[in-house]
Parts: C-alpha cells; sequence; structure tokens
C-alpha cells in the first residue's frame, strides 16, 4: 500500500495550529532533562524540586485522561495503552518491597532512596498517552524535544570548550547546584541522544547542513570529555540511528545503497580518531592493561578496579544472608557502609554516595534476585521491541528517539549513578513506556485506518507496506 496523499506530512504537521499546544502526557519533565539535564532539575529546594512538580501534574493529566480517553487504532496496528506485564510485576515489586523497608533508616534517607525507582510511573504515563494520541500530537511533542536537544547540546558545548563547565552558583538557593554545570556521564548520554537523531536526519536528507554540524559539535563534545561511558552511549546511538534508519529505508533506495558504502569508510575513521581521544584511551586501557602509557589511561585502569571492588564486595554482602540474596536489604539503609566498599568510591569528586555505581548492583543489594531478575527481564524485553520493530521505530522519530535514549542511558547507568537520579530515571523510563506500545500484535482489521502510523515521517523513504 502506498502513502497516501491526504497523510500529514513533516511540514503540515508540525505547522498545523489545532489542537493549540497538546503534546503528549510527561513532555514538560522529559524536555526539562533533555535540555537542562542534572542541574535543571535541581530547581527547587529539597525535597522538592520542579522536576517533582511537573511529574505530579503528569500524574494528574494522566489520570484525567485514562478516565476520558481509550487506546486509538493506528494504521495496521494497536498500541498498548500500558507497559508490559514484566515491567508491571517489576514496578509492583520494587513499590511492595519500598513500602516494607519503611523504618529501615531515616525517613529522608528511604524517601532519597526509593524515589527515583517510584519515577518509573512514568512508563505508565507515557504509555497510555501515546496510546491515545493524535499524529499532530506526537508531532508537537517531537518538536518540543528538538528544542530541548538543541539547547542542551549549545550550552554543553559551549561550557565544555570555554572551560566553564563547573557552572555558576546562583545566590537565594533555587538552584542545589551550580547552573551550566556539566556532569560528563547524562550530558554524554544526551548528547549521544542527540548525535542519533541529527544522524538519522542526515541519512534521510533532512536538514543536512544543522544535522551534520550536530553531529560534529556532539561528537567532538563527549570525545574531549573524558568519560568512557559516555563514549560508548555514542558510538552505540550512531550505530543504532544508522540500523533504524536503514531498515526502513526502501529496499531498493538510492540511499540505502550509499549507506552501506559508507560503512567502511566510517569503522576506518572510527578506528583512526579513537585512540588519539581521551575517553578512547581510557576505554582501550580497560579492556588491555598493557596500552597504559598516560596517565588518563592509569587512571582509568585505577577508577576501574575500585569499581570491581565495589561491585564483589556489595554482591557478598548481599549473598551473605538468604532473606537479603532473594529480596534485598531495602531502602533506607547505607548498604555502601555496611558492607564496607563506602570508602573505596567517596573522596574529593565524590562525598555521601549511596549507590555502587552500577544500576544492576544496586537493585540486587536493594531488591534481591527477585527485583534484579525483573530488571533484566524488563530491559532485556526492551531490546527486543526495538530488534522486532525496527523498521516501525526507524520509520517514526519520536520512537526513534526513545529507543536512542533507552541504549544511550544503560551504558551510563552501568559505570554511574544515573538512574538513582530523575535527570536519569525521567527520560529512560518515559522512553521505555513510548516502545512497550509497541508490544502488540497487527490487525488486519485496522489497516484501512485514518490515522496514520507515522508522526511526521517523510513518506518518500518509507517501504511499501503492501510487501509486508
Amino acid at each position: 500500500m502506498s502513502p497516501s496523499t491526504t497523510e500529514p506530512t513533516t511540514s503540515s504537521l508540525l505547522n498545523d495550529p489545532a489542537p493549540a499546544g497538546r503534546v503528549l502526557v510527561g513532555t514538560a519533565a522529559v524536555a526539562l532533562v533533555l535540555g537542562f539535564s542534572r542541574w535543571g532539575t535541581n530547581i527547587g529546594s529539597s525535597p522538592l524540586f520542579i522536576t517533582d512538580i511537573l511529574i505530579g501534574l503528569s500524574l494528574v493529566n494522566w489520570l484525567l485522561s485514562t478516565r476520558t480517553k481509550g487506546a486509538r487504532s493506528f494504521s495496521g496496528w494497536v498500541p498498548r495503552s500500558a507497559p508490559t506485564i514484566l515491567f508491571q510485576a517489576f514496578f509492583f515489586y520494587m513499590l511492595v518491597r519500598f513500602i516494607f523497608a519503611i523504618g529501615n533508616g531515616p525517613i529522608i534517607l528511604w524517601l532519597r532512596d526509593g524515589i527515583p525507582f517510584l519515577y518509573a510511573i512514568m512508563t505508565f504515563i507515557a504509555a497510555r498517552s501515546l496510546a491515545s494520541s493524535e499524529a499532530s500530537t506526537r508531532a508537537r511533542t517531537m518538536r518540543v524535544f528538538w528544542w530541548a536537544m538543541g539547547v542542551h547540546l549549545a550550552w554543553t558545548s559551549l561550557v565544555h570548550v570555554t572551560g566553564t563547565g563547573s557552572g555558576f552558583a546562583v545566590p537565594g538557593g533555587v538552584f542545589s547546584a551550580p547552573v551550566f554545570q556539566l556532569r560528563p556521564d547524562i550530558d554524554s548520554a544526551l548528547i549521544a541522544v542527540t548525535v542519533g537523531m541529527c544522524l538519522r536526519q542526515l541519512l534521510l536528507g533532512r536538514y543536512k547542513v544543522w544535522a551534520l554540524l550536530g553531529i560534529l559539535v556532539g561528537t567532538f563534545t563527549v570525545f574531549t570529555l573524558g568519560t568512557r561511558a559516555g563514549l560508548i552511549s555514542v558510538i552505540i546511538a550512531l550505530m543504532l540511528a544508522f540500523a533504524l534508519t536503514y531498515t526502513a529505508t526502501h529496499k531498493l533506495s538510492k540511499r540505502r545503497v550509499a549507506m552501506v558504502l559508507a560503512i567502511p569508510a566510517l569503522i576506518l575513521l572510527v578506528a583512526i580518531i579513537l585512540p588519539t581521544t581521551t575517553p578512547g584511551q581510557r576505554l582501550i586501557a580497560t579492556i588491555d592493561a598493557s596500552q597504559s602509557d598516560t596517565g588518563a589511561q592509569q587512571n582509568a585502569q585505577g577508577t576501574q578496579r575500585a569499581r570491581e571492588m565495589v561491585w564483589s564486595a556489595t554482591i557478598d554482602w548481599t549473598n551473605e544472608n538468604t532473606g537479603r540474596q532473594l529480596f534485598g536489604s531495602g531502602f533506607g539503609n547505607d548498604f555502601l557502609k555496611q558492607s564496607g566498599v563506602k570508602t573505596f568510591l567517596e573522596g574529593t569528586t565524590y562525598t555521601n554516595v549511596r549507590s555502587p555505581h552500577n544500576w544492576f548492583v544496586g537493585i540486587y543489594a536493594r531488591m534481591g534476585t527477585v527485583g534484579l531478575a525483573l530488571a533484566i527481564g524488563f530491559i532485556a524485553q526492551l531490546m527486543f521491541l526495538i530488534l522486532r520493530h525496527r523498521q516501525r521505530i526507524g520509520e517514526d522519530p519520536l520512537f526513534s528517539l526513545s529507543a536512542l535514549t533507552v541504549v544511550a542511558i544503560l551504558p551510563v547507568a552501568t559505570l554511574g549513578v544515573v538512574l538513582e537520579a530523575p535527570f536519569g530515571a525521567v527520560p529512560f523510563f518515559w522512553a521505555a513506556g513510548i516502545l512497550m506500545t509497541l508490544a502488540s500484535t497487527r490487525h488486519q482489521s485496522e489497516m484501512d485506518a485514518d490515522e496514520p502510523d507515522v508522526a511526521g515521517a517523510d513518506p518518500a523513504v518509507l517501504p511499501d507496506r503492501s510487501a509486508l
């Protein structure tokens, strides 16, 4: 079935004035993180920050829309209006474990440890909102995200080049973190998402100058930040963006042929440039200890050894008790201190640390084997959804953004403290909710639905669905 001439184009969707201002529920909170990362979420006064206010409003909006709207039928498929059963099992187990951990420590620490996991409510909000949305709503949401990503890339690259990445303190206590303060792990992951989306635009022939500029500025910034996890995020995001766009391009398209021919040149370029960068040298030293020639490489090895000791000791401490091994130690307790590894993490850079710099190890310590198995399960399910629905994701900018967000945050969450804070958890869980709407079966009866399944995609690059 060839694209209908009545389907909205990218231009018409972005400029359609009705319904004015409507975007997906949760867009404001996600856009805040995409635009201003860590310091943007710290507007307010502890324990209440602007992120929590925006999420609260999103939750009210979600509850109201749940009562008034049903899931819409897209062309050829009906999206899920709720996260997958596996994710729901993770969420509700986490909620029960959190509640039963009351009294496990000071109430403020109990909240501090548990609230980042409660941000997983964004998954339910995103899935319900997407399932009941119109194409124009999704297109406006993408326009908001594009502006947010552009703002983030602009200020991060500027403060990094000018050497002002430590930020600027604002009097009055309105901001809990200095304004324009760089945090290499999450900022690199967010830049990775932007770079991946710019590559998608470039491969589709849209805004080629701006897309190329975004790729160059973004990769330069990450390559000079010195974070290994951030470098991995950028590489994975670029690879995924390339693969998704390739899949969504017509098989006989000249663009697809050009993409295939470009692969060897890109691999050679990466092989030449990567060893010359600080994060590249750190990554090489991590993989091969014999290559530790520079101070940066030796520092990378030392950091990696410290993390490995923390992870190993934390796991051993959790395994000492059968109940703790199965259900974890809960929330509110300082398991790093209890396991005797806190001194390996704290120093001049990190103070009052409550995470082992690995989200999965932290889940094991707090929620045991049950929580870890459910977490790994829904992450694997997300990867499967991306693989299975790669064509649909590649066709749709919102799904592409969501896939890139998930895969870009995972590396920095595995080697740092990212999903234990709103600046990582909010976009990650919201994006996961968007992807989980794809966990549905195609319905032939919906093939003639009026609503297109692509929000703002270019019909020229879409394959002929009659061949599917």
